[in-house]
């Protein structure tokens, strides 16, 4: 559990920084969900476990969305060199 718990550091350090980088006026909202999932991981073993499942997925989808949803002058898609 304690290892798990060691990767949930480091995956939410990085959904946030990866958040950061498409954050907008427009997706503000969704970044402060991202942000406020790990809230929800509760519990001990049997009940964490499911728990971090749902972070899991719900933070994917979040992150998704956000990169569906950016602005391409954010992604860096719209820049020529």
């Amino acid at each position: 559990m304690r290892r798990i718990e060691r990767q949930l550091v480091d995956e939410y350090r990085e959904s946030i920084n990866a958040a950061l980088g498409l954050l907008s006026e427009k997706n503000l909202a969704e970044v402060r969900r991202l942000a406020e999932l790990p809230d929800a991981v509760r519990g001990y073993e049997g009940v964490k476990l499911v728990t971090v499942e749902r972070y899991r997925a719900d933070k994917a989808r979040i992150l998704r969305e956000l990169q569906e949803n950016a602005d391409p002058e954010s992604t860096g898609a719209g820049r020529r060199s």
